[in-house]
């Protein structure tokens, strides 16, 4: 019989999107699944939406607002699968996404999870296209993915992770907001090796009500942000190969700012950029030679009048990735 796989998701206030998650899970190619919806005292409709699919899903409710990591770890713990995948209620799977990475974590008991690609959309439903984040099928010693995951993260809707590893890495870690994905990635990846393919295998959505978006109206962002890296720290030390990359790892959160800085400047909240700027100085006080910073702090200190055409020019050159990295050294590539 095949594994079975728990597509779990979690929700609070996703009534825009919810139909489209669903029934994206209920569209898998796979035999033996179950979807686990938990809602997280939604004032929306999102419970009556849930409630139509009650013959297929199991729904639950929260009394009170448990909060996301708390959800999340809830609506695992009602699981019954061998996998897992959190599916965040305004994103969607593939049809393929079970049985495109099922063989890949089948592929060996090491495998503690599987990662393909993935598309993004926005509030409008129109579909882009990312850049395959290595540039061949592969399998990844745990530990050279952990180094990866200090400095950037998939996210869950790429993820296929074995639940008993889920509970022996400690599970989400519940005192913290933001990169809880990233978070956890690196906690199961202590415990054994990352099978990655280029295949996409979901959508992501970005609008301005996610988690993220949300917090990146306040400096609280990269705070957070950095707060969880250091718990990153805490759980690698005594680890040689990975402490040798603390210092980057820090470093590498000064870019990051910037690049959610370009947001703020899209909402043309100057003050809290100036904020997100100085705060890139805390993490690396070389982030001053970086090419973004001397042209988002050109575009900060220049006239009112002259500082909209900047912000224009500024994000319509700003471009994402355009390569793919080599997967780490060591890695086993497949053909």
């Amino acid at each position: 019989m095949k594994s079975k796989i728990s597509i779990c998701i979690p929700n609070y206030n996703n009534e825009k999107y919810l139909d489209i998650c669903i029934q994206s899970a209920l569209n898998q190619e796979y035999e033996n699944t179950e979807i686990i919806f938990i809602d997280d005292a939604s004032t929306d409709k999102s419970l009556e939406i849930a409630n139509r699919y009650s013959e297929k899903i199991k729904v639950y409710k929260n009394d009170t607002n448990l909060g996301q990591a708390n959800n999340t770890n809830r609506a695992i713990s009602l699981s019954s699968g061998d996998f897992i995948v959190i599916l965040h209620s305004d994103d969607q799977l593939f049809p393929t996404f079970c049985k495109t990475l099922i063989p890949l974590i089948e592929s060996s008991p090491n495998i503690v999870m599987a990662v393909g690609e993935r598309q993004e959309t926005d509030e409008t439903g129109e579909i882009e296209k990312i850049t395959p984040f290595y540039n061949t099928d592969c399998t990844i010693s745990g530990e050279k993915q952990a180094k990866v995951f200090m400095m950037m993260s998939f996210l869950p809707c790429q993820v296929l992770f074995r639940k008993k590893t889920f509970f022996d890495s400690g599970m989400i870690n519940e005192r913290h907001i933001i990169n809880l994905d990233g978070l956890l990635w690196f906690q199961l990846s202590l415990h054994g090796d990352v099978a990655y393919t280029k295949n996409e295998v979901s959508i992501y959505r970005i609008h301005q009500e996610n988690t993220t978006s949300t917090y990146n109206k306040t400096l609280n962002h990269m705070i957070e942000y950095y707060t969880t890296l250091s718990e990153m720290f805490k759980l690698a030390k005594g680890r040689e190969y990975l402490e040798q990359y603390f210092s980057q790892a820090e470093k590498r959160v000064a870019v990051l700012t910037l690049r959610y800085l370009k947001d703020i400047l899209k909402n043309k909240d100057f003050k809290l950029a100036k904020q997100y700027l100085k705060l890139a100085e805390v993490f690396d006080e070389e982030i001053i030679k970086n090419s973004e910073y001397m042209e988002i702090y050109k575009i900060l200190n220049s006239t009112e009048k002259k500082r909209e055409l900047k912000i224009l020019n500024f994000l319509k050159n700003s471009s994402k990735r355009k390569f793919s990295y080599d997967p780490p050294e060591g890695s086993i590539i497949k053909a």
